[in-house]
């Protein structure tokens, strides 16, 4: 796996009062070493309801992206209506565990918003194991453990808006000690009305209100 370009990582989900907060950093290296770019992507959004982060080999995040968002419009253009967050997450454990014995090198961030506003947050790992996080993570990247160690110390759940900082704490404490980790931050926030991205310029001015606020 050292070999592959892969996208580090540190990533995180977090369940919010009003939805879920999943982020990442935009770095992109290989071997873990020499840093190819400062402005990956890595927060999927296969449906208008639903991201994911993953952090592993570019290749296979790509791949099960394209499959995820080819399988999520054909199910709405089928059913008609949008697939529910726990049907998805069936799906995609699903396409793991197919190719178990050849695995994908990552593992997923994948959260969601229901058609009745709840919020549902989950991890997975290549064999296609499912976690269902109550609260937060920093599951699987190379920053993790630094990022988690933030979100376990600070984290109050509160509204989306309200959070953003704490995400952006957690994922800059990663940076500083995961050679893996770098570059902006993306934040994708999810709730019962749609989707939005947050540019790394706005997460980081909602982060420097906040320590005005601290200060204050």
């Amino acid at each position: 796996m050292d070999t592959k370009v892969k996208t580090g990582t540190t990533t995180v989900g977090v369940v919010c009062t009003d939805g879920i907060i999943i982020a990442a950093e935009k770095r992109t290296t290989a071997g873990g070493m020499v840093v190819i770019s400062e402005d990956s992507e890595k927060i999927s959004i296969p449906d208008k309801h639903i991201a994911f982060a993953t952090a592993g080999a570019v290749g296979d995040s790509d791949a099960l992206e394209r499959m995820m968002s080819v399988e999520l419009r054909l199910y709405r253009m089928r059913e008609g209506r949008p697939i529910t967050v726990n049907a998805a997450v069936s799906l995609l454990q699903n396409v793991l565990y197919q190719y178990k014995y050849m695995p994908f090198y990552v593992a997923i961030i994948f959260g969601g918003v229901e058609a009745d506003g709840t919020p549902k947050l989950f991890s997975l790992d290549p064999s296609g194991a499912v976690t269902k996080v109550k609260d937060h993570t920093a599951f699987g990247g190379s920053g993790w453990f630094s990022a988690q160690a933030v979100l376990d110390d600070q984290y109050e759940k509160g509204t989306i808006v309200e959070t953003i900082p704490l995400v952006a704490r957690a994922i800059a404490a990663a940076k500083k000690r995961d050679t893996a980790s770098g570059g902006g931050v993306d934040v994708v926030a999810l709730t019962k009305d749609g989707i939005r991205k947050y540019k790394p310029e706005e997460v980081e001015r909602m982060l420097e209100k906040s320590k005005e606020k601290k200060r204050k």
